[in-house]
């Protein structure tokens, strides 16, 4: 969920009058490497404004971001500890509000259930998933485009969670309303979002409370057998962990492979190689989310003390967004970035999950899906190019978290 920490620096007004450059506009959503490259080579340390009308300093060079990530002086809480004597609904108050070493005694109950090999166990029924969709998709399309993002990747995405979290089939239908109310809020009000948050909580403790009963090998179950064994933490905390790990686990992984294949159909060489070799697809998914992200920046952070990035410093009180997308594409640690190779070595180093304690306890899940999407699409659709130009596709959502609104693509090339 989009967030923005509170900051002491000055309010929005002090902001327009100290004419901040304000680069993170709707232009930004679409082309956002543009924008970050130059900042990046020319002031790589930055004081701009947000769309939110709040100044914030932004971090661009890989080498600082990666620092930045690491520095406890940069705070997801800005300094402030949920109270955990206040009742709360799951999402209230998530990780992303918690800083070491609450955020560590929360995150370490999700850590066992999260694991590659667990993730790897639902392997065949998220290709299976995967398979059912696509069929789905080729009947009812006759030889016009498909649009991705609804045929495939929103219920891809849904399917593959109700897969780890093993959500009954007749509670799935009924549970997706309010999954993809939350992840994008666009035109709702704001009762709608509350009777959405409340169905979420609801939800999660009926799955607590049936898995106390009845224990199974799903992600509800390890982790509260974690908090059994290890302690550390209010229920209200470990249904807002599960609550989080559900919701997070959703859109951004609809973005992901929406952006994966939009870059493979403006790079239809690689799109054949990995075609012909599915084998380079687990490689890939690495370069494809160096190249493109949902997310270009780190949640926000304040920083606790002035903090140093080369020759400028961060005053204490500021809030900082650390530029994911900007250090993927930062020739210093990425050679040529400007060039998409599924077989760079430097790929898994890319910020897309993050660094440090808030590294996405996700990253497994959200490749497997990426390798299972990636390699049924291209080995159902042998020849997938896009229905409209690439630079018309619609962007939504916000500088924090970009939206591909649709994708429709020409499974049969052009008609």
């Amino acid at each position: 969920m989009d967030t923005e920490p509170a900051v002491t620096a000055a309010p929005p007004a002090a902001a327009g009058r100290q004419g901040l450059p304000e680069p993170l506009g709707a232009g930004f959503l679409a082309r956002p490497e543009e924008t970050l490259a130059e900042i990046r080579e020319t002031c790589p340390v930055a004081r701009i404004r947000t769309p939110g009308g709040r100044p914030a300093w932004l971090v661009t060079r890989a080498e600082d971001v990666r620092a930045g990530f690491l520095d406890p002086r940069l705070s997801l809480s800005g300094g402030r500890v949920p109270d955990p004597g206040v009742r709360r609904r799951a999402l209230d108050v998530t990780l992303v509000n918690y800083d070491p070493p609450d955020h560590t005694r929360i995150r370490r109950l999700a850590t066992p259930a999260l694991t590659p090999a667990r993730m790897a166990a639902h392997r065949e029924r998220i290709e299976q998933a995967a398979t059912e969709l696509l069929d789905a998709a080729d009947a009812a399309r006759a030889r016009g485009p498909v649009e991705l993002m609804d045929a495939f990747a929103r219920p891809f995405a849904f399917r593959s969670l109700c897969e780890v979290f093993e959500v009954r089939e007749g509670e799935r239908a009924a549970l997706y309303e309010p999954v993809a109310l939350l992840a994008d809020k666009t035109g709702h009000s704001a009762r709608a979002v509350e009777e959405s948050v409340a169905r979420i909580d609801a939800f999660v403790r009926g799955e607590m409370a049936r898995r106390e009963a009845a224990p199974g090998e799903d992600v509800v179950s390890r982790v509260l057998a974690a908090w059994h064994e290890q302690g550390g933490a209010s229920e209200d905390e470990v249904a807002s962990l599960l609550a989080m790990l559900l919701l997070a686990g959703f859109d951004s992984t609809v973005q992901a492979i929406g952006m994966s294949v939009a870059a493979l159909l403006g790079h239809p060489d690689v799109q054949d190689s990995l075609r012909k070799e599915p084998g380079r697809i687990p490689r890939a998914v690495d370069e494809l989310l160096r190249w493109d992200t949902p997310g270009p920046f780190s949640t926000k952070r304040v920083a606790l003390e002035d903090v140093r990035f080369g020759d400028t410093v961060i005053p204490a009180g500021s809030g900082v967004l650390l530029s994911v997308a900007a250090a993927n594409h930062d020739p210093r640690c990425h050679a040529d970035p400007g060039t998409l190779d599924p077989d760079r070595r430097s790929a898994g180093r890319h910020l897309s999950f993050g660094l440090g304690p808030h590294y996405c306890p996700g990253s497994a899940l959200a490749r497997l899906e990426l390798t299972v999407a990636l390699t049924v699409v291209l080995g159902r659709w042998h020849h997938l190019e896009p229905a409209v130009p690439l630079h018309e596709l619609a962007w939504g959502g916000g500088y924090l978290h970009r939206r591909l609104a649709a994708l429709p693509v020409l499974p049969d090339g052009p008609a």
